[in-house]
């Protein structure tokens, strides 16, 4: 056929562009990792100085410290200390080192923690780098490759945690460099492979004990190399090379771990032991309730792992897994020979085996998932192995480069996630995908664990700002202590020396980040993700805002000022229909320290003696605010506590909860009146008995009251036995145990005591009543008495004594017996206090022995 010069022309360019496109490709794609590598460490360093500190970042520094002290001074304070030495320190003894150059030339926290940060990271990358070459191994494709660092990497939570987690990150970045040297040992099936890929899995296990996964696996593949081995000479090869790999990983954990210099099987033992249930009692807050550290859910790995993993790459990898179940379903044998189907079958082994493995252990777990961060290692390489599969598929239904499609879907996905990035940064580690309600304001927070505690630099960055001048006093109480999670130590040496950080009593500011009520104090900054309050800093101190901010406060305290109080000791304590506020002028820094007792009680009213206790114990910094010398706290009362019977309310040092500075029950003011009507209705009435408390039996209650009555006198826990006239009650040991303490039943005014426990419905026949105290059991007063009998049950008897005493007793003595068809009877008239308490002995001979019980004979 002959073609014309124009369309010869024509077909020439149109190769020379398919050449050029494809050299062009070419080039792209085989340094595409690396390029890649340099745009993320150039993006690293841009956003290197924008994160805060972690709340293990100290420990982790003083555990390297330990070990580096160890080993060039033979210090022993890392062995005395066992919260650290079970850590290992192949990847804290080079930041220590870096920290030591760094003192040399400049004392400087910030450069210090930035320098953590940065080797972190750089790991981290590495990590991805590694990603890159085994997917590229795996499945032939640079494109693939390239798409394997981008899942790696571009793993929110994983980004964020690359930059201030020195615990997690390494042990993720170097399984998956453990998992490339496993496979090029595999490849290359060589002795210097498998002694390099014993050292890098030594090192694994040693940054965490689970890497020890990787060493059992690489022992079980080897001998499944054994046995397939074509004969002997394949079979000594084989073995060679995997104890050249277990004597290599051994020396290399030993040589890079001091602590087990002394006795290393023994403290190997000693650290499996501590890690496969670490003491760490914390609770945790997942799928809306609270749970303990110590007894995590099965579903609490698997949970987390798909609501913070984005959604595309949950996608390939489900893609994955199926197309992988089902080339193992197709080729079974390929599963136990060296093939690269069952390396791939290992990713899905490191995936499921390690969630298993602490399902069964009862595993300690917490703060999220990060314990479990490695397994996005092999998680990524089984999604590249679902794009894999997409493409494959794609190009044998469609033809002609239908793939560029998958590629072109897993760049969209990609870019979604980018852009979820930057609109959080720097908070990339509270992602979280469709998966949960991420629309509904402050439900995500109600929901999961929700700060690392890295956003205090931030709230401290906002405070230098909006006050540029002078010191900054921001309160250490709560449960996010800036000053102990170092978030201060990065910031820059001027703006540390202008923070103070000082009690509640002596503060300005308070940085909030609990999941309770709003706090009360005036909020002067918030930062929101996912439209939920990730910190607020409120001002303390009211001198602090403008006088528009302070206004409502200052009304407030000023209508308190005005009223009457419920209650004047240390604070004057106020209740309304909607709260109770205390009120303290002028105010000592030491007054707000310690932290307040509320409970409030509302009547039940199926019972009206049992009470509905709510508690509501707060710290200053929660509901209070200082206005000049004077200090304010508001309470709102729950709408379930209305109407208010009566409030307990005190101080405690959170330490030595049980030993209250001093506390108080107060009755709501509209019920002081029924209470004093009632109590001069009951001293009209006989006492059961007296005593340090006089007891009274009514029809509905056995009430005890005093007057006068301290605080003390209510302090102690009562205790109540009743003895029922019917020992067929069912009641134990043959009384009814109703041993109450004085706030479940009783309340306090005008100096008097008054409780009131509801009467069984059951004829009683003696009281015995006191109080003890819990802490040492000793008995302050014990008194018993005989109750009367109902008019009814009163006149019975006395119509069955009458009918007794007509007929002859059957024996007389300090009692009278009378034996009827019914019952044997003891009778005495008069009868005093002291007949009645000796125990009565009666003992009874059948006619036939043989008509008792074979236990009673």
């Amino acid at each position: 056929m002959t073609i014309n010069p124009p369309a010869r022309d024509l077909v020439a360019r149109h190769t020379r562009r398919r050449a050029f496109g494809a050299a062009l490709a070419g080039v792209l794609t085989a340094r595409s990792a690396w390029l890649a590598h340099a745009l993320f460490l150039l993006a690293g360093v841009a956003v290197l100085d924008d994160y805060g500190v972690s709340i293990n970042a100290d420990e982790q520094r003083v555990t390297g410290r330990f070990a580096v002290d160890y080993v060039l001074n033979r210090a022993d304070a890392w062995m005395a200390d066992v919260d650290h030495r079970v850590y290992g320190v192949a990847f804290e003894v080079p930041l220590a080192l870096g920290e030591r150059l760094l003192d040399w030339f400049q004392q400087d926290s910030r450069a210090v923690y930035l320098w953590r940060h940065s080797v972190t990271h750089l790991l981290f990358l590495s990590g991805g780098l590694g990603g890159a070459a085994l997917a590229y191994r795996l499945y032939g494709s640079r494109w693939l490759a390239l798409c394997a660092q981008g899942l790696f990497l571009l793993y929110p939570r994983l980004y964020a945690h690359s930059f201030f987690n020195s615990k997690d990150i390494p042990f993720l970045s170097l399984f998956m460099l453990a998992l490339l040297l496993m496979h090029r040992a595999f490849r290359r099936d060589t002795g210097a492979a498998f002694a390099l890929c014993g050292a890098g899995i030594g090192l694994l296990v040693n940054i965490r004990i689970l890497g020890i996964l990787l060493f059992g696996a690489v022992l079980v593949l080897r001998t499944c190399d054994c046995v397939y081995a074509a004969d002997r000479a394949a079979r000594r090869h084989v073995l060679r090379t995997g104890g050249l790999f277990a004597l290599t990983g051994a020396l290399t954990l030993y040589a890079t771990w001091p602590f087990l210099w002394g006795d290393p099987i023994g403290r190997l033992a000693e650290t499996f032991a501590v890690m496969a249930n670490f003491p760490h009692g914390d609770s945790m807050l997942f799928r809306g309730r609270y749970i303990s550290s110590l007894e995590v859910p099965p579903v609490y790995v698997p949970v987390w792992f798909a609501i913070t993993t984005p959604p595309y790459a949950l996608l390939l990898g489900v893609v994955g897994l199926a197309a992988l179940l089902r080339r193992g379903a197709r080729v079974p044998g390929a599963l136990l020979r060296n093939t690269p189907l069952r390396f791939q079958s290992l990713l899905l082994g490191c995936c499921v085996l390690p969630v298993l493995i602490v399902n069964l252990q009862d595993s300690t777990l917490y703060d999220g998932w990060r314990h479990m961060y490695f397994l996005a290692a092999p998680f990524c390489l089984l999604a590249t192995g679902g794009l894999h599969a997409l493409t494959g598929a794609a190009r044998r239904l469609a033809g002609r480069r239908p793939e560029l499609q998958a590629y072109g879907l897993t760049g969209a996905g990609t870019v979604a996630v980018l852009t979820a990035m930057a609109s959080l940064h720097p908070y990339q580690h509270l992602y979280f995908n469709f998966l949960v309600d991420r629309a509904t304001p402050e439900r995500l927070r109600a929901q999961y664990q929700w700060d690392y505690v890295i956003s205090t630099r931030r709230a401290l960055e906002f405070l230098l700002a909006r006050y540029p001048n002078g010191p900054l006093y921001i309160n250490t109480s709560g449960p996010f202590n800036v000053k102990r999670l170092g978030s201060l130590e990065i910031l820059p040496a001027a703006d540390r020396q202008r923070i103070a950080f000082v009690d509640i009593g002596s503060a300005d500011f308070h940085i909030d980040q609990s999941r309770g009520a709003p706090p009360y104090a005036p909020v002067i900054h918030t930062r929101k993700v996912y439209g939920n309050t990730l910190f607020a800093v409120t001002a303390v101190n009211l001198a602090q805002v403008d006088a528009a901010t302070a206004a409502p406060y200052r009304a407030t305290y000023r209508a308190l000022a005005e009223a009457t109080p419920v209650f004047r000791d240390r604070f004057a304590i106020y209740l309304d229909a909607h709260a109770v506020s205390w009120v303290q002028d002028p105010c000592r820094p030491e007054d707000v320290v310690p932290r307040f007792i509320l409970h409030g009680l509302s009547a039940d009213p199926q019972n009206p003696f049992r009470f509905r206790r709510a508690p509501m114990d707060f710290s200053f910094f929660q509901r209070g605010v200082r206005i000049g010398d004077a200090c304010l706290a508001v309470v709102p009362l729950p709408p379930s506590l209305l109407p208010i019977h009566h409030l307990k309310v005190g101080q405690y040092r959170p330490w030595i909860r049980q030993q209250p500075l001093w506390q108080a029950h107060l009755p709501a003011p509209s019920l002081v009146q029924g209470y004093r009507a009632a109590y001069r209705l009951l001293e009209a009435r006989p006492t059961a008995f007296r005593a340090d408390f006089n007891a009274y039996v009514t029809a509905s209650a056995i009430i005890f009251a005093k007057k006068p009555c301290t605080e003390e006198d209510a302090q102690s826990r009562f205790f109540l036995h009743i003895t029922p006239v019917d020992p067929r009650t069912g009641v134990e040991h043959g009384f009814d145990n109703r041993d109450f303490w004085f706030f479940e039943h009783g309340v306090r005014f005008d100096r008097t005591c008054l409780a009131a426990v509801p009467r069984p419905v059951y004829p009683i026949q003696r009281l015995t009543a006191g109080q003890w105290l819990p802490e040492t059991g000793q008995t302050l007063w014990q008194a018993d008495a005989l109750v009367p009998p109902a008019p009814r049950v009163a006149n019975e008897r006395r119509a069955a004594y009458a009918r007794l005493a007509a007929g002859p007793p059957a024996a007389s003595a300090v009692f009278d017996v009378y034996v009827t068809a019914e019952a044997i009877a003891y009778a005495k008239a008069p009868c005093t206090e002291a007949d009645t308490s000796p125990t009565f002995i009666l003992h009874v001979v059948p006619a036939r022995p043989r008509d008792l019980p074979p236990g009673r004979r």
